[in-house]
């Protein structure tokens, strides 16, 4: 059995939520039938949509390969980062480790690919969207990605940092970002909740319409450790 690396802090709450989520699916009996797992919490990472927005990269670059790293060395035979953005520096992070480090987006396309998606929406952070790592990753797989439109992208951003990594949600602000993956699925297009603040909003409850990049990535890193 493999031991994970969970490059986490990215926040905190969706490094807890994943590490339940692989828990769960992990099918043990006792305690030594789980996964053994390495969780690094760095929460000195700086915002990954602020520094790519200002072109700011060396320190949140120089902290994900410092914190992958610690994972290597602490024995995690792979790593899996539970943050969306932070893919946009995964070849950096890989260029610095020994051990192979999962893509949770390319496993999502491929996920996707497998279910015959051919269009889905992109809910996520205005840094996520600018780098293109979604339309880069989804389009090798012959997926088109949609966004929404301007007003809808404020609202999906202040739910994000105005309230999920605030602490400070609840029903109403799943009821926004429901309401925009309601307008894709009336023309027959999923959504992908591409930012784990909002996999974290949506833990514990209905999905209908919406994929969660996290719920993929757990069942990837389970399989991947068990091989």
């Amino acid at each position: 059995m493999k031991t994970i690396g969970i490059l986490g802090g990215m926040g905190p709450e969706a490094t807890l939520s994943l590490y339940g989520k692989i828990v769960n699916l992990t099918p043990a009996k006792k305690d030594q039938e789980h996964i053994p797992t390495v969780i690094y919490s760095n929460t000195r990472i700086p915002d990954r949509t602020e520094s790519i927005l200002n072109g700011e990269d060396d320190f949140v670059i120089n902290e994900l390969q410092r914190s992958a790293k610690v994972l290597e060395n602490a024995g995690a035979d792979f790593i899996i980062i539970p943050c969306n953005t932070a893919h946009h520096y995964i070849e950096h992070i890989r260029r610095s480790v020994g051990i192979p480090v999962l893509d949770m987006i390319d496993e999502t396309a491929r996920c996707l690919r497998g279910e015959g998606v051919k269009k889905t929406a992109l809910l996520a952070t205005d840094g996520t969207v600018k780098t293109g790592i979604y339309q880069q990753r989804f389009s090798a797989r012959g997926i088109d990605i949609l966004l929404p439109g301007k007003e809808e992208q404020k609202t999906i951003m202040k739910v994000i940092y105005g309230h999920v990594k605030a602490g400070n949600f609840g029903e109403s602000e799943r009821k926004k970002i429901t309401q925009i993956a309601d307008k894709f699925r009336t023309r027959g297009v999923s959504s992908i909740l591409g930012c784990t603040e909002l996999s974290v909003l949506f833990d514990n409850d209905r999905k209908d319409g919406m994929t969660d990049p996290l719920d993929v990535l757990a069942r990837a890193a389970v399989k991947k450790a068990l091989e």
